[in-house]
């Protein structure tokens, strides 16, 4: 086997021979880092079940700060001494039993990659640990290699940003906490919107508000000034991100690794719309939808809120605007309207 990229690139790793041995490809090796880019460069790497050692090496010569390493087969340990020395002192081996040797080391780790005997399902074992022992820096990525045969159930707590398939294999790329996003063209946002937000924070560790673009519909207020909008009602929500989507929403999620969408349902009379929407996106990113009903806002809508705009009435506005942005709106409603751009 030879490294393929950085500083130790066309170098040679000694790889272990055996039926028990199944060393990553080339081919997989290459495409883990490709996916993880600049992930690497100064992180600190762990590689797990690490016989010859050639991913944790790998990850040396493209950059990474530490790389351990830890093994049980004492059959394959002195070639992996052999191959580690490569990294001049960068690199230390742990070894032993994965699981206990995880139950000792330090935390931090920028990137951790497993890839256990593909007859063992131990990603449920493996995320206990990590999240317990909080094993990974935040940011932090799982890189699990399983057999493509085989489905790896991802634990609550964790996400899967990624998933790819090469052949008999198929690696995860597992991140720590929930996530969804919340959709619309928010128009401006409104009270109701922020509601949706609130309520959904309470169910993820992270929220993103994806602002969409429907291009049957005539906006009123430009992206970026609904994206400051946006903003300013999210500021003091901790978790909370606000971005734009100028494209399908189920391509943006499926990339960005979310996989559930929350929508708010201000009457039933929208509910066929939602559901063909929740199909949709099913369909074509594998998205799940969460519907929530939100009581007492039937008549809260960014409609309502731009025709208070109009008629400058401030009790409305004061309760159809997201808490915190009435100013700001009125402000961006006031300079669009100077500009001749509002409709």
């Amino acid at each position: 086997m030879r490294i393929s990229s950085g500083v130790l690139k066309g170098r040679n790793v000694l790889a272990p021979e055996g039926r028990d041995v199944r060393p990553t490809s080339a081919k997989v090796r290459e495409s883990i880092f490709d996916t993880l880019q600049g992930e690497v460069k100064g992180c600190r790497f762990l590689d797990l079940f690490a016989g010859s050692g050639a991913v944790g090496i790998e990850a040396y010569s493209r950059g990474a700060g530490e790389v351990y390493f830890c093994e049980r087969n004492r059959d394959v340990l002195p070639l992996l001494r052999q191959n580690v020395s490569l990294l001049k002192g960068a690199g230390r081996i742990f070894e032993g039993d994965a699981f206990a040797v995880l139950e000792r080391l330090p935390g931090g780790f920028d990137v951790i990659f497993a890839d256990p005997p593909y007859k063992d399902e131990c990603l449920e074992r493996l995320c206990e640990i990590i999240a317990r022992r909080k094993l990974l820096a935040s940011g932090g990525v799982l890189v699990y290699e399983h057999s493509s045969d085989a489905s790896a159930t991802v634990p609550k707590g964790f996400r899967a940003v990624k998933v790819k398939r090469y052949g008999s294999a198929c690696v995860e790329y597992i991140m720590q906490g929930s996530i969804c996003a919340v959709t619309g063209s928010f128009d401006p946002m409104t009270s109701g919107h922020a509601e949706v937000v609130r309520r959904a924070k309470e169910m993820f560790d992270k929220v993103v508000v994806l602002i969409a673009v429907n291009e049957e519909k005539t906006s009123a207020f430009p992206l970026q000034v609904r994206k400051e909008i946006a903003l300013a009602a999210v500021e003091d929500v901790p978790g909370v991100e606000v971005d734009i989507c100028e494209g399908y929403v189920y391509k943006y999620c499926v990339k960005h690794g979310i996989f559930t969408i929350v929508r708010g349902l201000r009457s039933e009379s929208e509910r066929e719309y939602e559901n063909f929407m929740a199909d949709y996106n099913k369909k074509k990113g594998g998205i799940n939808t969460i519907i929530l009903p939100i009581e007492g806002m039937e008549d809260v809508s960014s409609t309502a809120l731009r025709a208070a705009l109009k008629e400058k009435d401030e009790h409305a506005l004061n309760r159809l605007c997201a808490p915190g942005t009435a100013e700001l709106i009125q402000k961006k409603f006031g300079e669009i309207a100077l500009g001749g751009n509002y409709d």
